[in-house]
């Protein structure tokens, strides 16, 4: 039979442990609700980096499409090539650019019709040749996206990628990535950071705008016209872009050289479209890839958030 004090003893320990156990579920409570605050906050944050980006993506958009009611050349000069410098917002920022990606070699071009297009690979290698890149590159990248599985000489197919210890097939289709190219044979990623500078994968076959592909890439479309030459022709065009094909061709230094329709433009179709908000805690990004047909709104060929 336990004593007074013992049973008072017993008292003072549970009435402890009661207040120890109101403590902590306070403290708990308390946690929750800071935790619950703070998803509210990040939630909120994010809900206003994502509503500005899609403002943002608006106007690139219709800034496309005004810039093709008012002139049917496309050059590093207009608009829309300026973008929009880091600007201060209620508790945040926001920037973003339009990228032109036609002056930019498009690697689909290697197949035309679901077949390798010597014409192609041949300008292909002469880029890579001048970004100290191996010129085998080219006819791999053709296999890869050609619809046949027959190998270009220095190429590579099934055969040889089904002999990899993980082996895969080749994609025989169209890129739609470029880091598509970490499957091709003899392309890591040095060369593939090379590679995003001066070349491209759009959904289909385009021509080379001159008014804004860098020297490299002017040199290996027209073939022939050194790298010295191309730097010239890209600096003449500050002063006065080039109108159409048939322009370009009248400025090309040597009367021999070619520069086909299918192959050169004054005007472009597609448009890297790449945009940050900061709102609060939230850093949001996009990145999304027009294609402008006419003087409409250009449609949003894929479009990525992260």
């Amino acid at each position: 039979m336990s004593t007074p004090r013992e049973q008072r003893g017993v008292v003072v320990i549970v009435a402890l442990l009661i207040v120890a156990l109101a403590a902590t579920t306070a403290a708990f409570m308390l946690q929750q609700q800071d935790v619950s605050a703070r998803q509210l906050e990040a939630a909120r944050d994010y809900e206003q980096a994502r509503w500005m980006l899609k403002g943002g993506m608006h106007w690139a958009r219709n800034i496309l499409a005004e810039d093709a009611r008012d002139s049917s050349v496309d050059h590093g000069r207009e608009l829309w090539a300026g973008g929009l410098a880091p600007t201060q917002v209620e508790q945040g920022r926001i920037s973003g650019e339009i990228r032109d990606q036609q002056g930019l070699f498009n690697l689909n071009n290697l197949a035309r019709e679901g077949k390798s297009s010597e014409r192609d690979i041949a300008a292909l290698k002469r880029l890579l040749r001048t970004l100290a890149l191996h010129a085998d590159i080219a006819e791999a990248i053709a296999d890869w996206i050609d619809a046949d599985s027959n190998a270009n000489p220095r190429g590579a197919e099934d055969a040889h990628y089904l002999r990899l210890p993980a082996p895969y097939r080749a994609s025989n289709r169209p890129m739609t990535d470029m880091n598509d190219l970490l499957r091709v044979r003899g392309i890591d990623e040095a060369a593939l950071a090379r590679l995003r500078q001066f070349a491209t994968v759009l959904p289909r076959r385009t021509p080379v705008n001159v008014n804004l592909a860098p020297p490299e890439v002017l040199a290996a479309v027209v073939e022939g016209l050194t790298l010295a030459e191309a730097q010239i022709l890209a600096n003449s065009r500050t002063a006065a872009p080039f109108q159409n094909p048939e322009n370009f061709r009248s400025r090309l230094p040597r009367r021999e050289l070619e520069a086909r329709d299918d192959e050169v433009s004054a005007n472009s179709q597609f448009f890297l479209v790449e945009g940050r908000a900061q709102i609060g805690k939230a850093d949001l990004r996009i990145s999304a890839l027009l294609q402008r047909i006419g003087a409409g709104l250009p449609t949003i060929v894929w479009q990525r958030l992260s």
